[in-house]
């Protein structure tokens, strides 16, 4: 390589480097901020067991977790996991283990939500020990939640069937979501 090749390699590189346009798409780095969230939630709940989608669709297959959507009536609409219970993210232990301890025998409880702060919140204070006297086996919570689910193509549903829709929980969060052009946060349209 001539010297002349060579400053102009530099020169282009500098220029891919600093340009605007040469950055990253928009969901690539808002891929990463889904990344940092779901750390940060794994920091916030250290003592949660946290599970990767692929983990959670491998319970699903052997049939050994029950999961448990912790998201608002309009979320759930838009498109849930195939299987999962809607529950009240305000739930007290006694009634949530009231009303489903006796589907948790043998099983994991896995809780999700948009992005893990909500279904942590009602795994924690469910408890692992309230689960076990149930008869489950534990709890865990789905890293990075619906989102991440979604991003990773796993399969939603909504009341009609199979879907590829998300809900975006807000204008901000959903901004976390891989595919943009898959939200929707209006189910009457």
């Amino acid at each position: 390589m001539t010297n002349r090749h060579a400053a102009l390699a530099v020169s282009v590189l500098a220029l891919v480097t600093l340009h605007p346009a040469s950055a990253a798409p928009a969901w690539a780095q808002d891929a990463g901020r889904l990344q940092s969230t779901i750390e940060d939630v794994a920091a916030r709940w250290p003592k949660q067991r946290h599970i990767a989608p692929g983990d959670l669709a491998g319970m699903m297959r052997d049939g050994t977790a029950v999961v448990f959507d912790v998201r608002t009536v309009d979320e759930y609409a838009i498109s849930h996991i195939d299987g999962a219970a809607l529950v009240d993210p305000a739930m007290s232990r006694a009634a949530f283990l009231s009303q489903h301890g006796p589907a948790l025998k043998g099983k994991t409880a896995v809780f999700y939500c948009a992005v893990g702060v909500r279904s942590s919140k009602l795994a924690e204070r469910v408890g692992d020990d309230g689960l076990k006297a149930a008869g489950a086996v534990g709890s865990a919570n789905l890293a990075g939640g619906i989102f991440a689910w979604h991003g990773d193509e796993k399969p939603l549903v909504d009341a009609k069937g199979a879907t590829d829709l998300v809900h975006g929980y807000d204008s901000s969060w959903g901004k976390l979501i891989k595919r943009q052009e898959l939200i929707k946060n209006d189910a009457g349209k």
